[in-house]
């Protein structure tokens, strides 16, 4: 059973977490824009028994409080660092999927990497605008269409099936807490107008970048052009996988991320 819990932010903004409590190395999970912890369902049947798992719903997402407040990639840094805090952890594994490990990249650049030992990036890459730097970004999105762009649907990024049952579980989730991205707008906005290339050159811990070969928002190329950037990143991508990398293909992520910790040592 896992344990639910809520954060009351220095912004007066209730932050909900799931947390396993087994004293084990801890996996920090976060999801991606609109969505929440239950998608990492089938993800988490494979990593507990190997590490305590925690995952948050980041403000305006999930069980966590709608707002206006703090829709900037800084602000949800600092909902991850008050948690860290709360929680006492250290030599994290951190897993994002989409803008979340953009949250954790926003976190080291203001928090620094002491308490984390790896990150794991589920398809994103550092830089969401295209232009003459960078090939690799959103879909069609520049700066000539930003950021009128991102007022589109562009649907839930998933190519393969995910499991009947977690599919029926965040159907009726979405009933109960729905995700309104008009009101989340500035944060989708603040998301894609980063550049993270200059975190990521200067990263001082291992991290694996998963990207889904078959992702309808990004080139999968991309995660092979992060190696470039620095020793300490590696790429691996999923084939038959669209963007929901820990809901579409959860046991090759799970055999993808543990074949990595080997690798890297990381302990």
């Amino acid at each position: 059973m896992i344990h639910q819990a809520d954060l009351i932010t220095n912004d007066g903004i209730r932050i909900h977490y799931y947390d396993t409590q087994l004293d084990k190395q801890p996996l920090l999970a976060i999801p991606g824009i609109g969505g929440s912890a239950l998608l990492w369902e089938k993800a988490l049947e494979q990593f507990q028994s190997k590490f305590r798992i925690i995952i948050i719903d980041p403000r305006n997402q999930g069980k966590s409080a709608r707002t206006f407040q703090g829709q900037r990639i800084s602000r949800h840094a600092a909902d991850l660092a008050e948690l860290i805090q709360k929680l006492d952890l250290s030599h994290i594994i951190g897993i994002g999927n989409s803008m979340g490990a953009a949250n954790f990249w926003a976190y080291i650049s203001i928090y620094g990497s002491d308490r984390l030992n790896a990150l794991i990036d589920l398809d994103q890459p550092p830089k969401m605008i295209n232009d003459s730097t960078w090939k690799f970004g959103f879909k069609d999105l520049t700066w000539a269409n930003f950021p009128d762009y991102l007022k589109l649907d562009f649907g839930s990024g998933i190519y393969a099936q995910i499991d009947d049952a977690m599919f029926e579980k965040a159907h009726q989730f979405a009933q109960k807490y729905p995700y309104f991205p008009k009101s989340n707008y500035l944060c989708r906005i603040n998301h894609a107008e980063q550049d993270w290339r200059d975190v990521l050159v200067n990263l001082k811990i291992p991290m694996l970048v998963l990207a889904g070969k078959n992702s309808p928002f990004f080139n999968y190329h991309f995660a092979y052009k992060m190696t470039e950037l620095n020793s300490q990143i590696s790429a691996k991508i999923i084939p038959e996988c669209g963007h929901i990398i820990q809901a579409e293909q959860p046991n090759v992520m799970y055999e993808e991320v543990l074949n990595f910790l080997v690798e890297k040592e990381v302990t």
